[in-house]
């Protein structure tokens, strides 16, 4: 018994640690602040019931991100459909490496990247967002998503490409630069 509430308190440290980040993720994910919440709290609540297979290859993080992609990617299969078109609000503020003031600056070009990425394949928006919003090396990345790096690698550029195409910020350029 004793066991059990050691590891309902460190769950709930973790919650209290990476709650934004999950939150953050699963929202950009998915663009439905309305299902976020729950699928957050989902996220703990299949880490506390994990946590005796957690085996600590990876940090509690990257192993949190894990199981926030796989509810991710069934709730997108469950929608049966590749392409989600959110209305983005940003009026809760990204807290993150997340840069508010040139946010403030470019709302409308900041507006139409999340938008475009919101229409990417969920491999590429899952990439993106871990690598270019929360600042995840590849190799974290990797862990995150059961690839290899170079895949990793791969896809990014695949992704980055799709968005130029997209052309959604004027000049394709300036992607990179957004992100």
């Amino acid at each position: 018994m004793e066991l059990n509430i050691d590891k309902r308190q460190l769950v709930m440290e973790w919650y209290e640690l990476y709650y934004d980040d999950m939150y953050r993720f699963i929202w950009l994910m998915l663009g439905d602040k309305q299902c976020c919440e729950d699928f957050v709290h989902d996220t703990f609540v299949r880490a506390y019931t994990a946590y005796d297979r957690f085996d600590h290859r990876s940090s509690v993080k990257t192993w949190l991100f894990s199981i926030a992609k796989h509810l991710v990617l069934d709730e997108i299969r469950k929608r049966k459909r590749n392409k989600l078109i959110p209305v983005l609000s940003f009026e809760k503020e990204l807290s993150s490496s997340f840069n508010l003031e040139k946010y403030i600056e470019n709302k409308e070009a900041v507006n139409q990247l999340f938008t475009a990425i919101q229409q990417l394949k969920p491999n590429y928006r899952m990439v993106i967002i871990l690598m270019k919003v929360e600042e995840y090396s590849t190799k974290e990345t990797a862990n995150i998503l059961g690839w290899s790096e170079v895949k990793v690698r791969k896809t990014l550029s695949r992704a980055l490409q799709s968005l130029r195409k997209r052309n959604t910020i004027q000049g394709g350029e300036q992607v990179e630069q957004s992100l």
